[in-house]
């Protein structure tokens, strides 16, 4: 009798384990970001992830993603390289199990954004507080840095 106690216990505490992890955040491998491609609201592919902006205390700070050629240019294009907050960008899984990368502003936002600073794509490069600030307000966002400088001057 106790150890059917101790079964039903045991397997009423991981049901309610499963229940509450079920709203966790789902957690997703960084190199899988890398090439996934980056889509507006209305489904419009804008570019893909080249790589990430992570600072030294862990966060994930940009996306930079290289833009596709926009579906009114015609080529020559010379490429535009937007450096995107990552707070901006929804991630999830679709029903084939791929990465769906979707911008939270509309692709004009995107498309008029200035170019990512060259220093995002040297290994150890830096760039001023203020010029990462500016670029996060472009996207309405209010960096955490204000309060303290997470990039050097």
């Amino acid at each position: 009798m106790n150890r059917l106690m101790f079964v039903l216990a045991a397997v009423a505490a991981l049901g309610l384990g499963v229940v509450a992890n079920s709203h966790a955040q789902t957690i997703f491998d960084g190199t899988t970001l890398i090439g996934a491609m980056v889509k507006s609201p209305d489904g419009v592919e804008l570019g893909s992830i080249d790589n990430l902006v992570i600072t030294s205390q862990g966060n994930v700070d940009f996306a930079i993603v290289d833009q596709v050629l926009p579906p009114d240019l015609l080529d020559p294009w010379p490429g535009h390289i937007v450096a995107v907050p990552f707070s901006m960008l929804t991630i999830t899984k679709g029903n084939s199990h791929e990465l769906q990368v979707v911008f939270s502003a509309d692709k004009e936002k995107f498309y008029e954004a200035p170019d990512a600073p060259s220093s995002f794509f040297h290994s150890g490069g830096q760039i001023s507080s203020q010029r990462v600030t500016e670029i996060a307000r472009y996207f309405g966002i209010e960096p955490f840095w204000t309060d303290f400088c997470s990039y050097p001057d």
